[in-house]
């Protein structure tokens, strides 16, 4: 079984839409990918054989000298160059400075670009899919490409949506937020229409989007092998708290409340340590909340292969959302991909955000973490794991056994690939008949 899949992103393992593609493909037999991916960045993974990657500079090249394609085929992860450092500061640049202008300047290339090449073409008509297993993505350009190569082979396509793409409930005071909002939506209800199935992220947003487009909507969810807990016999000292992920849509101030109640609960020796991991870009208003003393340590990226000695290596995991109405209605329908990482790690989570959003009801409901839904249950829930550590061993045990219930990896895929198979069947009889 063929399947083609148009993303933002390339697929990596180490960013989250690879991470998670990743998770929910490999293993899945008689399957082969192809990704086309509209960023700039390599792909690096061992699933994927064929990658095609189209980017704005491309574009812009091909439309000063037609002879530059607008598109090339990736054969692997040593063909792309990283990014120059002028290059990695302007997407810095453009990642901390999320304003309205800069996404219509990027549509607006993609418009007048020739992106629709004969190089994009025959990376299709060569891998010839039999299903196209598209994200859903708040983007005009990426499914404009999605629509168009929809009709270019008539394949079954389904859609996995994991962010709140299409709904009004956001909180925006810019008239350029809301136009915007509304000319996307005609988009991704037109890229609705043309799948087969619609795949969800949480049951929150399976709730919402079976509403909004008529239509039943199946949970898809990264998942991993849930066989034997490995449980930690003796914690650190000081206590490790681990915070692996982005720290944007304002999950950073959710960390500096942790930071602010380990002023007071270390000061007269460190009791608990809080270290983030993350590969985002820091702002001085960032760095300032989260640099205050000794009981944080703010650490970069790291590559994916680490991550799993990272999180054994932690007494509790830290899973934040933002606090905040505008971030928090962002981030409302979605479940954050580390949260099957820290199950499956063993060890205790401590996630602080609203109760209406998905990862939070997903880990209340399941008792599968130490929650705390402002800033004065913070300190208070900090404390009560400092003063009676049995709790860490206790809710280690309820994060496992959440995983092993919700998030097993063997039955997320035979669901998936039952699906996937009767979608090839179909085409198959069709064709013949």
């Amino acid at each position: 079984m063929r399947i083609l899949v148009i993303s933002n992103t390339p697929w990596r393992d180490d960013n989250s839409f690879g991470n998670s593609y990743t998770s929910i493909f490999k293993g899945i037999k008689k399957i082969e990918l192809a990704n086309i991916y509209c960023n700039y960045g390599a792909p690096d993974n061992d699933l994927v054989a064929h990658h095609f990657q189209i980017t704005e500079k491309s574009l812009i090249h091909n439309l000063l000298n037609p002879k530059y394609p607008s598109g090339r085929v990736v054969e692997n992860n040593k063909e792309t160059a990283p990014l120059t450092n002028s290059q990695a500061k302007g997407v810095n640049f453009f990642k901390k400075n999320r304003l309205q202008i800069f996404f219509w300047i990027r549509d607006l290339i993609w418009i007048i670009g020739r992106w629709k090449s004969p190089q994009i073409n025959k990376f299709i008509t060569d891998f010839q899919p039999d299903i196209i297993f598209q994200p859903l993505y708040y983007s005009n350009y990426i499914n404009n490409i999605v629509v168009y190569i929809k009709k270019l082979t008539n394949a079954p396509m389904v859609a996995y949506v994991s962010d709140d793409v299409y709904t009004l409930r956001q909180f925006s005071l810019s008239p350029l937020f809301w136009i915007d909002r509304f000319i996307k939506r005609r988009k991704i209800r037109k890229v609705v229409n043309l799948c087969e199935h619609l795949y969800v992220i949480s049951d929150i947003q399976k709730k919402d989007y079976e509403k909004c487009f008529g239509i039943e909507c199946r949970v898809l969810t990264k998942g991993a092998e849930f066989i034997t807990p490995q449980l930690k016999s003796e914690n650190n000292t000081p206590l490790k708290f681990v915070f692996t992920g982005n720290i944007g849509a304002g999950r950073w101030k959710s960390l500096a409340m942790i930071a602010d109640a380990l002023n007071d609960i270390n000061k007269d020796h460190i009791k608990v340590q809080l270290i983030i991991y993350t590969p985002s870009p820091l702002t001085k208003r960032m760095q300032k909340a989260l640099t205050k003393n000794e009981s944080v340590r703010l650490t970069g990226a790291v590559p994916s292969s680490e991550i799993s000695a990272i999180h054994s290596d932690a007494d509790v995991l830290i899973h934040v959302e933002s606090l905040d109405l505008k971030e928090r209605l962002l981030v409302r329908q979605s479940f954050s991909t580390k949260i099957v990482d820290y199950l499956h790690a063993a060890r205790t989570i401590f996630a602080i955000g609203s109760p209406e959003v998905a990862s939070m009801d997903f880990l209340t409901k399941n008792d599968a973490a130490i929650v705390a839904f402002n800033k004065e249950s913070v300190r208070e829930q900090i404390k009560y794991i400092v003063n009676d550590k049995s709790v860490l061993n206790e809710y280690a045990i309820k994060a496992w056994e959440c995983g092993k219930r919700n998030n097993q990896i063997s039955e997320i895929q035979k669901r998936l690939s039952t699906d996937l198979t009767e979608l090839k069947n179909k085409k198959d009889e069709s064709t013949t008949n």
